[in-house]
C-alpha cells in the first residue's frame, strides 16, 4: 500500500515543491527489514495528502483542454482520476475519486472489476463526460478491444459486460491502454476508503449486470443437479477451482499455465463468476464430475447431434463438449440402430481405362416385356452391346461373352453385381481362364456398377417409347443400340462407334448427304488404274459383233453375239446371242469382224 502511494506522489510529484525532501521518511521506511511507521512518516504523509489536494496541485477543469478520464480497480476497490492535459502536454489532475467494492461485488472477475471502475468514473465524473469528447485510460488490455470503436461487442463477452458495453455507447470517448506503473488511479483502487456510494447515481442499465445468470440452470429439469451442486462441485474441482482464482485475482503468463487451462485461458477475457460459479458469456461451465450427467440429461430425448449442440450452447459448456456430444450417438445403441441412412458420399469416379473394351460393365436387365437381356457396356467408349437371354444360367452367359469376345477380344477388367450366375464358381474358372479380372459391386449399391446402370435404365425408357410408336421389340432393341453407337455421348463428345471402331457408322441419315470424294481420291484411284497389270484398252459400240464367253456345258468357249446397249460405260454390256441377252463384262468379250 506505502509502495502504491508513493507511485501516485511521484506521478504528480513535478507539481509539488520539496517532494523529494518531505516523502524521504516514507522512502526510508520502505528500506527497513521490517515495517515501522515512526511519527516522521506519520507527518510525511499527511503533509503530502494535504499538498496532493491543495492548489498547488489541482487544475480548475477547462472545458477548452483535452479532458481525460483514468480508471483502476484492485481487489477491494476502484479508483479513478479526472484531468487536463494543458497546452505544454502536460496532465494535470482535477478531481480524484475512490469506491470499495461490497461483499458481492469482491467476487468479481478481475476483468468485470476494471470494467466496473470505468462505469463508476463516468458516471461520478457524468457532468464532465457526457456531451464531450474525453479520453479513457485503463491499464487492462481486453477491456480496450471490448469497449473499443473499432470493433463491435465480441458476441461472447459476459453479460455484465455487455451492458456496461451499451451504457458506454451514448459517450463520446477514445479508450487506450496505459500500463500500470503510470497509472495515478492505481492508489486510489487499492486504499480501502469508506465512502458513502449510495449518493452516486448509477444508470439502472449498470445495475442489471448483477443479475445472475443462474436461474438457466436452477430452473432446469435436470435431476438432483442445480447452481448449488455446481457450486460446491466447482470449488472441489482442481482444474476449475484455479480458473475461478485465476478469473478474480487475474492470469498470469501463458507459458506458465499447464495443459488443462489453456482453453480457459483462451477464453480469460469472456469468463465471468456469479455466486462462486464459472460463466463463459451465458453459459455456466460444468465439473468435471457433473459432465457425465449432463451429457446423458441431454441425450434423453435421443436428439441428433445438432439439436444436442443447439441445447447446450444455449445453458453450459466445458472443454471439448462439441466433441463429447458427438461421442454420445455412436456410443449408443438405441441411436444406431434406429439411425437413417447417411448422406451420400461423394461420387468416386473409376479410373478411367487407357483404351477401348479395357474395361467392361455387365448386368442383366429384365424381365423386360417378358424378356431377359445381358447388357454390357465398354467403359471407354460407351459401346453397348444388348442380347437376349433364353436364360441366364453361368453356361449361356459365358457362351454370350465367348461370341462377343470373339469380335472384340477380351478385356482387362470386367465388373459386374452379386447375382447368383456372376458369383458362381463355373463362372469364375472362366474369367480365370481368360485373365480376366472381374470386380464385383457391393450389394444393394448399384451405383458402383454405373456404366451399366444408367445404361440399363435409358434402354428401358427409350425401348418402350420405340415399341409404343408401333415397332415390334425386336426391331426396337436394333433401332435404339443403332441410333445409341451412332449419336455423340454426353460424357465423351464422341459417337461409340468412333470411339470403338474408329469411324462413324453409316446410318439412314447418311444417305442425305452425297458421298464426300474428294480431288485426292480421285488421284489415288487414277494412280491405280494406271499401275494395274491389266493394261487392255478396249471400248464396245452398239449394234456391233463380238464374240462372248459361253458358259454353257458341251459348248464352244466363245460364241458370237451383238451389243444390245451399254450396261455400265465402258464396262458391262448386254449382248444379244441367239436372241437371248446375256450380260458380259469387256474381260469376257472379244472384238471381230463384222463380216
Amino acid at each position: 500500500m506505502l509502495k502504491s502511494f508513493l507511485g501516485k506522489v511521484n506521478y504528480y510529484g513535478r507539481f509539488l515543491k520539496n517532494m523529494a525532501k518531505i516523502i524521504t521518511p516514507l522512502h526510508e521506511c520502505t528500506k527497513q527489514n521490517k515495517f515501522n511507521w515512526t511519527k516522521e512518516c506519520n507527518d510525511a504523509f499527511n503533509l503530502i495528502k494535504q499538498k496532493l489536494a491543495s492548489v498547488q496541485n489541482l487544475w480548475h477543469y477547462d472545458p477548452n483542454l483535452p479532458l481525460i478520464l483514468t480508471c483502476d480497480a484492485s481487489h477491494t476497490a476502484l479508483g479513478a482520476v479526472l484531468s487536463n492535459r494543458d497546452e505544454s502536454g502536460v496532465i494535470r489532475p482535477i478531481a480524484y475519486a475512490s469506491k470499495k467494492l461490497n461483499s458481492t461485488e469482491l467476487k468479481y472477475s478481475t476483468i468485470d472489476k476494471e470494467a466496473m471502475a470505468i462505469i463508476f468514473a463516468v458516471t461520478k465524473f457524468y457532468n464532465y463526460t457526457y456531451g464531450r469528447t474525453f479520453e479513457l485510460e485503463t491499464d487492462n488490455a481486453a477491456l480496450v478491444r471490448i469497449f473499443g470503436s473499432t470493433k463491435g461487442i465480441p458476441k461472447m463477452a459476459a453479460k455484465r459486460l455487455q451492458h456496461y458495453a451499451i451504457f458506454l455507447s451514448a459517450f463520446n470517448y477514445k479508450i487506450k491502454h496505459i500500463k500500470t506503473n503510470i497509472n495515478p488511479a492505481d492508489f486510489l483502487s487499492r486504499s480501502n476508503i469508506n465512502i458513502n456510494t449510495e449518493k452516486i447515481d448509477y444508470h439502472p442499465i449498470c445495475l442489471n449486470g448483477n443479475i445472475s445468470n443462474v436461474f438457466y440452470i436452477k430452473n432446469s429439469n435436470i435431476k438432483k443437479l442445480d447452481w448449488k451442486v455446481i457450486q460446491l462441485e466447482t470449488q472441489k474441482d482442481v482444474t476449475l477451482s484455479t480458473v475461478l482464482r485465476y478469473t478474480v485475482d487475474g492470469w498470469p503468463e501463458k507459458r506458465m499455465l499447464g495443459k488443462e487451462l489453456l482453453p480457459y485461458y483462451n477464453k480469460r477475457n469472456e469468463l465471468s463468476v456469479d455466486r462462486n460459479c464459472l460463466f463463459w458469456s451465458h453459459r455456466i461451465i460444468i465439473p468435471s464430475v457433473l459432465r457425465e450427467s449432463v451429457l446423458s440429461e441431454l441425450h434423453e430425448s435421443h436428439f441428433g447431434i445438432v439439436r444436442m449442440k443447439q441445447q447446450a450452447r444455449s445453458f453450459f459448456w466445458f472443454p471439448n463438449l462439441d466433441t463429447e456430444i458427438e461421442k454420445i450417438t455412436t456410443n449408443c445403441i438405441i441411436c444406431l440402430s434406429n439411425h437413417k441412412n447417411p448422406s451420400k458420399a461423394p461420387l468416386k469416379l473409376w479410373p478411367a481405362p487407357p483404351s477401348a473394351w479395357y474395361r467392361i460393365h455387365a448386368d442383366f436387365l429384365g424381365p423386360f416385356y417378358n424378356k431377359m437381356y445381358l447388357v454390357i457396356v465398354d467403359s471407354y467408349s460407351k459401346w453397348p452391346e444388348v442380347f437376349e437371354m433364353s436364360s441366364i444360367t453361368a453356361c449361356r452367359t459365358i457362351a454370350v461373352l465367348k461370341y462377343v469376345f470373339s469380335r472384340f477380344g477380351y478385356p482387362n477388367h470386367l465388373v459386374t453385381d452379386n447375382g447368383p450366375t456372376f458369383t458362381s464358381q463355373e463362372f469364375e474358372n472362366y474369367c480365370n481362364d481368360i485373365n480376366v479380372k472381374h470386380t464385383f459391386s457391393p450389394p444393394y449399391h448399384p451405383a458402383t456398377n454405373g456404366a451399366a446402370e444408367r445404361f440399363v435404365e435409358t434402354f428401358k425408357t427409350h425401348v418402350t417409347k420405340i415399341k409404343e410408336s408401333g415397332h415390334p421389340l425386336t426391331c426396337a432393341v436394333n433401332l435404339f443400340l443403332f441410333d445409341y453407337r451412332s449419336m455423340s455421348h454426353n460424357i465423351t463428345g464422341i459417337s461409340p462407334a468412333k470411339l470403338m471402331l474408329g469411324r462413324e457408322l453409316r446410318n439412314r441419315f447418311s444417305l442425305l448427304r452425297p458421298p464426300a470424294v474428294t480431288e485426292k481420291s480421285y488421284d489415288m484411284l487414277e494412280k491405280h488404274y494406271n499401275n494395274s497389270v491389266n493394261t487392255r484398252k478396249v471400248k464396245f459400240d452398239i449394234g456391233e459383233k463380238v464374240m462372248v464367253r459361253d458358259y454353257r456345258k458341251g459348248a464352244k468357249p466363245w460364241v458370237q453375239g451383238i451389243i444390245v446397249d451399254e450396261s455400265v460405260p465402258e464396262t458391262t454390256y448386254n449382248v444379244d446371242v441367239d436372241k437371248c441377252i446375256w450380260k458380259r463384262h469387256v474381260n469376257q468379250m472379244l472384238k471381230c469382224s463384222n463380216s
